[in-house]
C-alpha cells in the first residue's frame, strides 16, 4: 500500500505570481515586473528585499523603509496592507495579485492618487490588444 504521507511530502505546489510593483519615495523611479509569492510572508520580505538590492543598490534595500501592499480588486482598487502573515496568507489566495511596494514617506493608498501605479495597473488590466 502506497504511503501518501510520503507522496504529499514531495509533491511540489505550483508556483504563485503576482504582478509587481515598486515605487521609490521621490516617485522618479519604480520597478515593475512579476514576482514569485513565497510560502511565508518572511519569505517573500527576504525576495523583495533582493529585488530591491539587486536593482538600487543596497543602500536602497532596507525593507523598514517599505510597506508592502496589495491592490484590492473589490474595494474599488484600493492599496491594502500587508502586515502579518496572517493577511498574507489571505493575498495568496486571491485569483489575480497585485503586489505594490511603497516608500513609507509616499501618503498615498488610493492607486488613483499614485500616477505611476496607477497608469502601470491600468495598462495591465486594459491591455491594447
Amino acid at each position: 500500500m502506497p504511503d501518501f504521507g510520503k507522496i504529499m511530502n514531495n509533491i511540489e505546489s505550483p508556483e504563485i505570481t503576482a504582478n509587481f510593483f515598486v515605487l521609490c519615495k521621490d516617485e522618479d523611479y519604480w520597478i515593475e515586473g512579476w514576482i514569485a509569492m513565497e510560502e511565508s510572508f518572511e519569505e517573500f520580505i527576504i525576495l523583495v528585499q533582493g529585488e530591491l538590492e539587486y536593482s538600487w543598490g543596497e543602500q536602497f534595500s532596507n525593507m523598514v523603509d517599505y510597506i508592502i501592499f496589495y491592490i484590492d480588486l473589490e474595494d474599488k482598487n484600493n492599496l491594502k496592507e500587508i502586515k502579518d502573515e496572517e493577511s498574507y496568507q489571505k493575498v495568496i489566495k486571491l485569483d489575480d495579485i497585485f503586489i505594490v511596494v511603497l516608500h513609507r514617506e509616499i501618503k498615498y493608498r488610493i492607486i488613483e492618487n499614485l500616477p505611476p501605479v496607477f497608469e502601470w495597473f491600468t495598462e495591465i488590466n486594459n491591455p491594447p490588444f
